[in-house]
């Protein structure tokens, strides 16, 4: 192998991480465009066959291209290639391809959440944790996202879409030192072409090659896209329209787009501008050749001297191809007018989630649910290798079994638990919750397999319960049960009619504790019992009626007091029976009354007394019957007074059978029409 050979002086030099003159430039071929990867293949000499490429793999390499007469240029890149093709007579032959840093996210492929986050913002995170450098001359306003998710797919094709979707595009610029990105949204923000923007028109002839002239310029006009519709549905506001449009003065076709994340109809129109932009970035294309070695992707120049003279205007710089060889320079190019927007075009699929997975509910440190006024529960995949605080996890909507206007059902999973979430049309950024399931962590509310003839519905007390509320069905055969339990309070709201019914068993009530209170604030209530009906109460009794009182008894009735009876009526009593009425005492039998008092019988009276009868009158006594009124005694019969005793009828008899004595303490008076004593 030959050695002692210099690049010093040559047009082409090559800057490696080797040394000066390990490896010699003879020709280099790449191309870049906007929104596109540079790539740079270099064929190389050395005098060396054994170069290290792990010295050079990864690494940077600079090539500069110095035309007399023109400014330098510069290529750099990272080596993603690098090969020893084999050797001629005097040197080893090498390739490289030089790529971008931004080349290296394609290595990737990850799954990661970005929530409440902007788009420029995402960018910004991606690259930097990348290590790309880059200038963002973005002038749009970009608002943030609630939640996007790199998903399935590498950084590079996840920032791809990004930009497609938000009409950002990028280059790359060039010097010694390395290259830079640059983020681009705007006509304005494409630059002149390093050493000046006035670019001749030269037609190709013979052997000249005029430093800093275009040699061919090729203008091509196609049919591009006229319309764009983009719509959305925003669940925060249902009823309103997100449908955007958006026309070219030319063109043909129409498309339309839903789901595309606007929450306003303005957003949704300017949406629908963009897919109209990259449609139309394609209408008007400017193709070319040069020797204008300062041609860059995303650099502007203006045209002069074509003999159409409405081609002499200002382009940008779409794509390039560049060609260098040892002693010389050339490029072939294509451009669109300046004036023009260029939006890159939707060639990033975006991923699609089929299926479904899991993820946990998370929350504040503390609580055990968190939530939002739609619902809306927290989650962390279990892919997500972020930090594990709850901010940074994506609100996500909760289906349920009905979703009506202040009705339907409502439950929240709580904090911890594991939900299965599905996505909107298999959209990564549009995850649903729509089931939970059980963990080694969450163990099912009946132990199985022992109860899997259980159906349960639990809930848990909050905050730190370890019980709840209960609705539990029993299914094994001739076993079923439906088991019902409130926790603490049971609220039970009726609007019209209840009705219960127990076709076989027993009823029981048991109320361990506390008062019970039943109000019929209107209407009635009716008692019916085919059997027998017994009421215990070990303490007081009160029943209180405000109107009548009637209680009917078809059979016999019994009542058994163990204490006193006290009956308090302030109108009358009437007790009355088809058949006999007693009332006995053991002791005493007081009949007692204010002013009168009637013993009345439709035949016989008859008042008895063991030992004494006594019938006492304040003032005055009368026993009166219709025919016969006979007082009688077993011994002795008494009557007494106070002043005088009066016996008046017809007829008196008075008869002893053995002895009757009548006698006064002061006088005895018989009186009469015809007095007999004998």
């Amino acid at each position: 192998m030959k050695t002692g050979f210099t690049q010093t002086g040559a047009m082409l030099q090559l800057s490696s991480p080797l040394g000066p003159d390990d490896l010699l430039l003879d020709s280099m071929e790449g191309s870049e465009g906007l929104s596109e990867l540079f790539k740079f293949d270099l064929h190389m000499r050395s005098g060396s066959t054994s170069l290290s490429a792990e010295s050079v793999v990864g690494k940077a390499m600079t090539v500069t291209v110095s035309v007399p007469g023109a400014a330098t240029r510069h290529f750099s890149g990272m080596v993603a290639r690098f090969i020893h093709t084999g050797q001629d007579r005097d040197f080893a032959v090498y390739q490289a391809q030089l790529v971008p840093a931004l080349w290296l996210l394609t290595l990737s492929r990850d799954r990661k959440v970005f929530p409440n986050m902007s788009v420029d913002a995402i960018l910004g995170d991606v690259l930097t944790l990348f290590g790309v450098s880059y200038d963002s001359k973005l002038s749009g306003v970009y608002p943030k996202r609630d939640y996007c998710v790199q998903y399935d797919e590498s950084a590079f094709d996840f920032i791809s879409r990004l930009m497609e979707q938000a009409g950002i595009c990028y280059f790359f610029t060039f010097s010694s030192s390395g290259h830079r990105m640059v983020l681009a949204d705007a006509p304005a923000q494409f630059a002149d072409c390093d050493g000046g923007s006035a670019i001749r028109f030269w037609p190709a002839t013979g052997m000249s090659k005029p430093v800093d002239t275009v040699t061919r310029f090729a203008h091509e006009h196609r049919i591009a896209l006229q319309k764009a519709t983009v719509s959305d549905y925003e669940f925060r506001t249902p009823d309103t329209s997100l449908e955007g449009s958006f026309s070219a003065a030319a063109g043909m076709g129409a498309t339309y787009e839903f789901a595309s994340g606007q929450p306003s109809v303005d957003a949704a129109r300017a949406l629908a501008q963009l897919r109209v932009e990259a449609g139309q970035a394609g209408a008007r294309l400017l193709h070319g050749d040069s020797y204008c070695h300062a041609f860059s992707a995303g650099a502007k120049f203006t045209l002069s001297g074509h003999f159409v003279p409405t081609l002499n205007a200002a382009y940008v710089l779409r794509r390039v191809r560049h060609t260098a060889r040892a002693d010389s320079y050339a490029n072939a190019f294509e451009a669109f007018p300046a004036a023009l927007p260029f939006r890159p075009a939707m060639h990033t699929a975006r991923p699609h989630a089929a299926g479904c997975e899991t993820a946990l509910v998370v929350g504040p440190e503390g609580e055990e649910i968190w939530t939002d006024q739609y619902g809306r529960v927290k989650v962390r995949f279990a892919w997500d290798r972020g930090t594990k605080d709850h901010e940074r996890a994506p609100w996500v909507r909760v289906a349920q079994a009905s979703a009506g206007k202040g009705f339907g059902a409502l439950f929240l999973p709580r904090v911890g638990h594991e939900v299965v979430i599905s996505y909107l049309n298999g959209d990564p950024d549009r995850p649903l919750i729509t089931g939970s399931v059980y963990n080694g962590n969450n163990a099912t509310p009946a132990a199985l397999p022992a109860n899997q003839t259980q159906s349960v519905l639990r809930t848990r007390s909050i905050k730190q319960g370890s019980a709840g509320n209960e609705l539990r069905f029993e299914d094994k055969k001739d076993a079923e049960q439906l088991y019902l339990h409130a926790q603490k309070d049971m609220l039970v709201e009726i609007e019209d009619a209840l009705t219960t019914t127990l076709r076989k068993g027993a009823e029981m009530h048991t109320l361990e504790e506390g008062d019970r209170t039943l109000e019929l604030k209107k209407g009635n209530e009716l008692h019916k019992v085919a059997g027998t009906r017994a009421v215990t109460a070990t303490g007081d009794e009160t029943h209180a009626n405000e109107a009548r009182f009637t209680h009917t008894v078809k059979g016999d009735y019994a009542l058994t007091v163990d204490g006193s009876l006290t009956i308090t009526v302030k109108g009358a009593i009437k007790v009355v029976t088809e058949d006999a009425l007693s009332l006995e005492a053991a002791k005493t039998l007081l009949a007692k009354a204010g002013e009168a008092l009637t013993n009345e019988a439709g035949k016989e009276l008859t008042n008895k007394a063991g030992t004494a009868l006594t019938s006492k009158a304040g003032t005055a006594l009368t026993c009166e019957a219709g025919t016969d009124l006979t007082s009688k005694a077993g011994k002795a019969l008494l009557q007494s007074a106070g002043m005088k005793i009066e016996s008046k009828a017809p007829i008196i008899n008075s008869k002893a059978d053995a002895t009757q004595t009548v006698q006064a303490g002061a006088s005895l008076t018989l009186k009469g029409a015809m007095t007999k004593v004998n």
